[in-house]
């Protein structure tokens, strides 16, 4: 069996979309499955083919970058040539999925993952999203062999906007469970309020900060606000924090080790993630099964854990219902959740989409 998997990025960049295709692409190469991974890589500086792990990686230039990711004309013409026997296209709100559904023959089984949240990050993206849909509907949908949703929220979703009904199947994405659960929950004073994640405009950092920025005011100067990640918004961030008075009271971290980002975990108070437009969230789950307090949206995917009992929720991102509920998470002892239908752990995952392939081509 050889397997294609077409994503907008891959490694060395990182992200929830990266690691999955990360973790099931080399999880096949240790089960003597050739893997190959197509991907329009932004930084031109990396090798167009390079072999890492065991996955042979082909980065293409891009066209036009974030959001499109729409690849040289070379991405087509390559990807027709391909003998792969499954071709496996990552994360909808981009163009290399539907490209690889276009180029699919048909002796060659079709999986699409589309990471749906119906929703484009800004009005602009937003817009270009309505339009895709319709091509997701005519061109790719129709072509793929199985539709592969990481949640019960993405599942219903897909299934209101998509003729997609006969071809979906929820499998919860995987975990680090063992890693992470190894690590002791030891928070620290002044108590840390932890982001991880990408600093671009639909994570709401800059609510964050507004709401840790009331905290401050209200209640008492013994915070701190620690942000982990890269992105185009930081500048205006920062410019944030100083505007609002509480810039010595915010951190600012990035392309931290795995054992850098754990500890910082450990140490964490409170762990906040404030976007809705995910399908499913690596970085709230990880925080969870350490022990860590966890405030999310009370909409979106992540409503289910507020449902749960297992997070503090927010109804709305003004500053004070934010500074309430990170009061209301500093006094909660959180426990790890144990519902299996939340997530897997990534052995267990890569072991079923591994199963997964081997029944379309059987």
């Amino acid at each position: 069996m050889r397997v294609l998997q077409v994503t907008p990025r891959y490694l060395p960049n990182l992200g929830g979309v990266e690691t999955v295709v990360q973790k099931v692409s080399e999880a096949l190469v240790a089960s003597d499955i050739e893997v190959l991974v197509y991907t329009v890589d932004l930084d031109r500086n990396l090798p167009a083919r390079q072999e890492l792990n065991g996955v042979l990686v082909k980065r293409f230039s891009p066209k036009v970058g974030d959001p499109l990711f729409l690849p040289e004309p070379g991405f087509i013409t390559s990807l027709r040539r391909e003998r792969a026997d499954i071709i496996h296209c990552h994360n909808t709100h981009t163009l290399p999925p539907l490209l690889g559904a276009i180029c699919k023959r048909k002796s060659q089984k079709l999986v699409i993952q589309p990471y749906y949240h119906r929703f484009g990050q800004s009005v602009f993206r937003h817009s270009l999203l309505k339009s895709y849909e319709l091509l997701l509907n005519t061109l790719a949908f129709p072509r793929a062999d199985l539709v592969l949703s990481n949640s019960e929220y993405e599942t219903r979703m897909l299934m209101e906007d998509f003729r997609v009904h006969e071809k979906m199947l929820t499998l919860p994405l995987g975990v680090d469970t063992a890693e992470v659960s190894a690590v002791g929950h030891c928070p620290v004073e002044p108590k840390r309020i932890l982001y991880v994640g990408a600093l671009k405009s639909y994570k709401n950092v800059d609510k964050l900060i507004g709401g840790f920025a009331k905290l401050i005011e209200l209640e008492n100067r013994n915070y701190r606000l620690v942000i982990v990640g890269r992105g185009p918004e930081q500048s205006a961030l920062v410019r944030l924090a100083q505007g609002l008075g509480v810039s010595s009271y915010v951190e600012w971290k990035r392309d931290l080790s795995r054992q850098e980002l754990l500890t910082e975990y450990s140490k964490a108070s409170i762990f906040v993630m404030l976007s809705n437009l995910e399908s499913f969230s690596l970085v709230v789950y990880e925080a969870l099964i350490i022990g860590v307090p966890v405030v999310v949206l009370n909409y979106g995917t992540l409503a289910t854990l507020v449902q749960r009992g297992l997070v503090e929720g927010v109804d709305s991102t003004d500053t004070l219902s934010i500074k309430n509920a990170l009061v209301r998470a500093a006094r909660r002892n959180t426990r790890m959740p144990d519902q299996t239908d939340l997530f897997l752990d990534w052995k267990s995952y890569t072991t079923r989409v591994n199963t997964l392939y081997q029944k379309l081509l059987n």
